[in-house]
């Protein structure tokens, strides 16, 4: 955990270093994006487009812009981009209110359309909370204290009423994992933690009554009972599910959920990437999938460990928590253990924006990795 007293560091900040790269979590983020890959070809191809699909070949273009902001975040020192964190997170907040003025595409207002693809604001907000969580509490003692939690739980629910607004519940409940792990992590006090859990189990009874939306609450009550609901908000639950279960052990073969129920769920490619994955590559692919994602956390988290600047220990945490969280509860819905929310699985599923924000983390983690900053003074770390 992180020392309240702040740390001396050699003006002469580390260079950018290729050979410190921590290629385990570089090598996981690229085999779960070809293993995505696949399978969006699988989801997405039609009989008159081949064996790829023009989405699956749009996924390449957004490789191509994620990579981009990968090396682009290489360039500069950490450090330097912490400092930016209060501007770029006004910026995302101004984005967050612009998207209102869009037109709403299946009921939500969460894009803005750029033609090329569509720009998800929320996305990009994510990289840039934890930036500025970890500038704000850095070297900071006040959330040792109660009334010191509220900055912090500020800086996140203003974004978080934002989306919720949208409405984007997913995206919002994502973040708010992330934020007590990187207090956690700051050594803020346990029963502080556990008091604002209660309130924020209170919160969500709040939310039920005040702000989701109807179709959010039949997926609620879809997910407790199901039967109820099989032929409306139930439906893709069921199915996929259902293709779940068929995959068996090695599968039914690429191609061959164009042929299943799946062939009719909406937003298989993204959504319920897994659920394709599970039935045309089986336990054994979906086995894969939970390996490689839990190498890739452990990496991010190895990261956070060896680092012994508090600002770097603290964006390492964040990012870990981010993809892994994530990703869990994009297959948590695929397999029932959670109601229909929306979200995508990082690296994996089709999107633009999701694909961006994903390689924005990586090279946030990665540029923590490779630049270990000597402490001349007390080390920072208890």
């Amino acid at each position: 955990m992180l020392s309240t007293e702040p740390a001396t560091f050699s003006t002469q900040a580390r260079p950018f270093r290729p050979a410190r790269m921590d290629w385990l979590v570089l090598g996981c983020a690229g085999l779960l994006f070809v293993i995505g890959w696949i399978f969006i070809a699988s989801a997405t191809r039609g009989s008159s487009e081949g064996w790829c699909s023009g989405l699956a070949l749009r996924q390449l273009v957004f490789l191509a812009i994620g990579l981009a902001a990968f090396v682009a975040v290489q360039r500069v020192h950490y450090l330097t981009l912490l400092n930016w964190a209060p501007a770029l997170y006004l910026a995302c907040l101004l984005m967050l209110c612009a998207v209102f003025l869009t037109r709403p595409v299946n009921g939500a207002r969460s894009w803005f359309d750029l033609y090329v693809f569509k720009l998800q604001p929320a996305e990009l907000m994510k990289p840039v909370l934890i930036l500025t969580l970890a500038y704000y509490l850095m070297y900071r003692d006040s959330y040792k204290r109660l009334s010191g939690l509220a900055v912090p739980l500020v800086l996140c629910f203003v974004p978080l009423a934002l989306i919720l607004k949208q409405p984007d519940l997913g995206t919002a409940l994502t973040l708010v994992p992330v934020v007590f792990a990187m207090l956690y992590a700051a050594a803020a006090r346990l029963w502080h933690l556990g008091l604002l859990t209660l309130a924020g189990g209170a919160g969500l009874v709040g939310l039920w009554f005040t702000v989701m939306k109807e179709y959010q609450k039949r997926r609620v009550l879809a997910w407790l009972n199901p039967e109820e609901y099989k032929l409306s908000e139930a439906w893709q639950l069921l199915k996929a599910e259902s293709a779940i279960g068929s995959g068996g052990c090695l599968g039914t073969g690429w191609g061959t959920s164009a042929k299943s129920g799946l062939n009719f769920l909406p937003e298989k490619h993204t959504d319920f990437i897994f659920a394709v994955a599970a039935e045309e590559g089986g336990f054994v692919t979906s086995v894969l999938l939970l390996a490689v994602l839990g190498l890739l956390t452990f990496g991010a988290l190895n990261i956070a460990a060896r680092t012994r600047e508090p600002a770097g220990r603290l964006i390492a945490v964040g990012m870990a928590l981010l993809l892994g969280g994530q990703a869990l509860i994009n297959m948590g819905v695929a397999v029932g253990l959670l109601p229909t929310t929306g979200l995508t699985f990082p690296l994996v599923s089709y999107g633009g924006s999701s694909l961006i924000s994903s390689w924005l983390c990586l090279g946030l983690l990665i540029n923590v990795g490779v630049r270990q900053e000597p402490i001349l003074g007390r080390e920072t770390f208890a």
